[in-house]
């Protein structure tokens, strides 16, 4: 009898420990990708966006969709597993009415994976035809009444 009561405590102390470690890591998951998210944020903050009214930095555009794609396994990438590219398309709104399309650009190949930013100006059709399928972002970027 005594044996087993060692078992369950055993038991119940590995259960408890690997509890414990999965959920610190993913805690520092979470927090490390909160961490990027800011960064990106803060790097499309500065950027700088020409709109009819002059130029503007990002912080004064409402970013209406944020939107991620990745390139395909690639063999000549060593140093990481996974995509060698990590792009994320942000679709944002500016005055005027004003609206741009910047892709940022994640190197996996690079060990810091700094950003890469590329601004473009898009038309108000692009823009919808982009947005087709996410009502909340038509709204952001259009304002007003969606119709169904």
């Amino acid at each position: 009898m005594g044996a087993a009561r060692w078992i369950i405590v055993i038991w119940l102390g590995t259960v408890m420990v690997s509890t414990v470690l999965v959920g610190w890591l993913v805690l520092w998951h979470r927090l490390t990708v909160q961490r990027e998210a800011m960064r990106l944020q803060a790097a499309f903050d500065a950027l700088s966006f020409p709109t009819p009214a002059g130029p503007l930095p990002g912080e004064a555009l409402t970013v209406v969709k944020i939107a991620y794609q990745l390139d395909a396994d690639d063999p000549d990438v060593r140093t990481r597993a996974g995509p060698a590219h990590f792009d994320s398309l942000w679709y944002a709104a500016g005055p005027g009415p004003s609206y741009f399309l910047a892709v940022c650009t994640l190197d996996a190949r690079a060990s810091d994976l700094s950003a890469r930013w590329v601004v473009r100006v898009i038309d108000e059709a692009r823009m919808r035809a982009a947005l087709t399928d996410d009502a909340r972002a038509q709204m952001l970027a259009f304002g007003g009444a969606i119709e169904a």
